[in-house]
């Protein structure tokens, strides 16, 4: 009976025991406690979910709840498992803008989907030209029976054209063209003839043979899809020789003119519609090195430098994918200084007199285009 009263006091001392020992590792909470747990451990998930779901579909997202009143916290977004079929799914096409941005239609060749204006810069055309000159020189002593030496008159010829334009690195439109022009022909000549200590007037006819060639380097500025605005640096050289024929005792002469030229240029380039380009150019340059050789005359007259002044007006029409109608007018004014005196067999010395020349070019023909 001891036995039994002593195992059964163990026994309620250990149950005790037990009891106080799980009070203290497990002691009740208030129920603010509870709730400001809940809510930390909500925010915790709701923030963890929207870091797992950046760059996800829209469509792929779980709808999850989002209600706090009860004690079923939101459930966490999940990916679904899908193949990568990357190969095989057809890309979605981009817009190229939104429906309510406005873009003007560019000007462009439809045989090749290019801009007009720069289609037009990459053609190599032949022309048939007409040019009309007046020239006209002024000796520094002039008597009254006497007057200006003048030459005036048409002569026949062709221009050779030759122009690309490309993208080199970064820069865009670079243009690169050349020009060749050569015109030969009879135009009429009213001057004045000399015997050393006579003058009298002298009307006949010179043979006028010209040659200019030159070469472009510019750099296109497109200010709208139908124009364009090109300035380049221009360099080249000229020739004319000049014969005027003799008759009544008057013996001919000739003479032989030739130098360089420098200066800049300016195109600008319209397209009225993707097949029709209406062309201006603006160029001034300064014709250097002119020196004048004439035949039975001792030494080389060295002109002086005068500037050149150059407008023109060209239209390029398409007639086909690689045909071109091209056409166009050219007005040119340029001027030689007095040269200096030259001594001459016989104790005398003669020099160029300063000149003006006032030229127009029409020109119409076809152009390649690439």
């Amino acid at each position: 009976m001891r036995k039994f009263l002593l195992c059964t006091g163990l026994f309620l001392s250990a149950l005790t025991a037990n009891g106080r020992a799980h009070a203290q590792f497990a002691p009740t909470h208030t129920g603010t406690y509870l709730d400001s747990r809940r809510d930390a451990e909500i925010r915790h998930r709701t923030l963890a979910r929207m870091l797992m779901t950046l760059g996800m579909d829209p469509d792929e997202v779980a709808t999850s709840s989002t209600d706090t009143s009860n004690d079923v916290l939101p459930q966490m977004p999940v990916r679904r498992f899908e193949e990568d079929d990357s190969l095989s799914r057809v890309p979605r096409r981009r817009k190229s803008h939104a429906p309510d941005e406005w873009h003007p239609t560019p000007y462009h060749s439809k045989t090749r989907g290019e801009l007009a204006v720069v289609q037009v810069n990459r053609e190599i055309g032949l022309s048939a030209t007409g040019s009309w000159t007046n020239y006209k020189e002024k000796p520094l002593w002039e008597g009254p029976e006497t007057g200006y030496d003048r030459e005036t008159g048409w002569a026949p010829g062709f221009q050779f054209d030759a122009s690309t334009m490309f993208d080199l690195y970064e820069v865009q439109h670079i243009l690169l063209a050349g020009h060749v022009a050569f015109s030969d022909g009879n135009v009429g000549y009213h001057g004045s003839a000399s015997n050393g200590w006579q003058t009298w007037p002298y009307r006949n006819s010179s043979n006028r043979e010209t040659i200019d060639a030159r070469i472009e380097l510019g750099k296109g500025l497109m200010v709208t899809d139908r124009f364009m605005i090109t300035p380049a640096i221009m360099g080249g050289y000229w020739s004319w020789g000049r014969n005027v024929k003799g008759s009544q005792g008057v013996s001919s002469s000739s003479e032989d003119y030739a130098g360089f030229v420098a200066g800049i240029v300016v195109h600008l380039d319209y397209a009225v519609t993707d097949a029709f380009v209406v062309r201006g150019r603006l160029c001034w340059d300064e014709r250097l090195g002119s020196h004048m050789d004439a035949a039975g005359v001792k030494g080389t007259f060295r002109l002086r430098p005068r500037p050149e002044w150059i407008a023109a007006l060209d239209f390029d029409y398409r007639l086909s994918r690689s045909l071109h109608f091209i056409s166009g007018v050219q007005y040119s004014y340029y001027s030689f200084g007095r040269s200096q005196s030259i001594a001459q067999h016989g104790g005398y010395s003669l020099y160029e007199p300063s000149s003006w020349t006032n030229g127009m070019t029409l020109h119409a023909g076809i152009a390649y285009a690439f």
